[in-house]
């Protein structure tokens, strides 16, 4: 067996007459989990090639992405419907439309099992005429999708993609610019960099360590944009 496990070939680990998972793949988890092991490997396997897409990213080069139909797909089928994904919030910065979503799994009683919330984000589409949005629903649906993909990330479902390129996008032309912005990190920044040491399980003191190294504050509310940038910059490599 190759270290690639689609969703098609889970069921092969399994053993037909006990529905028990192999000595091999038995070890998901060190703490007691709502989940099964089999859902388990559902969430982690590495996420296959053929629902891997490309798009050109900011400042050149490529991004890998997988669309949100894959990640409702996987969450039908490791939660059979049991979870729900609605907006708390959004906003419009610029021709940047962002929304902060929530994702809820739910337990066979309906009861709330696991909550996961992230932002999302689009690029507003202007008129030509400059008399207004195109389509504003599409950016907002676009903006929405990215939400739950960024939130299904964080139970496992396509992070392998999403863990190395989604929480930063620096054009090289303003990169130089930004990395001397001495003024407050932004709250977004903050919570990017809270998701990402808490998702890669980085302690808080090396993060404090990271903060004081590139700016005159160890304490994450305290420090500049330029410095959020380094932060993340290391928490992404």
């Amino acid at each position: 067996m190759s270290d690639e496990i689609t969703i098609e070939e889970i069921d092969n680990i399994l053993d037909d007459n006990a529905l028990t998972l192999s000595t091999d793949v038995k070890k998901l988890s060190l703490e007691t989990s709502p989940l099964s092991n089999r859902q388990l490997l559902h969430i982690l396997q590495r996420t296959p090639k053929k629902h891997v897409y490309q798009r050109p990213a900011k400042g050149g080069g490529t991004w890998d992405y997988v669309t949100g139909t894959y990640v409702k797909k996987v969450l039908n089928y490791v939660f059979g419907w049991m979870w729900d994904f609605q907006i708390v919030d959004k906003g419009v910065e610029g021709d940047c439309l962002w929304v902060q979503g929530r994702l809820t799994v739910r337990n066979t009683e309906g009861q709330p099992m696991i909550v996961k919330e992230q932002f999302g984000r689009a690029d507003l589409k202007k008129k030509k005429d400059g008399t207004g949005y195109l389509d504003y629903g599409n950016d907002l649906k676009a903006a929405s999708t990215d939400a739950l993909k960024k939130c299904a990330s964080e139970l496992g479902i396509a992070s392998d993609i999403y863990g190395k390129n989604e929480f930063v996008e620096i054009a090289p032309e303003v990169k130089k610019e930004l990395l001397e912005d001495n003024s407050p990190a932004t709250e977004n920044q903050i919570e990017i960099i809270k998701n990402l040491y808490k998702t890669k399980n980085i302690s808080d003191g090396t993060v404090a360590t990271w903060c004081k190294r590139y700016g005159s504050s160890d304490k994450l509310e305290n420090i500049s944009k330029s410095t959020a940038i380094q932060v993340i910059k290391e928490l992404t490599q």
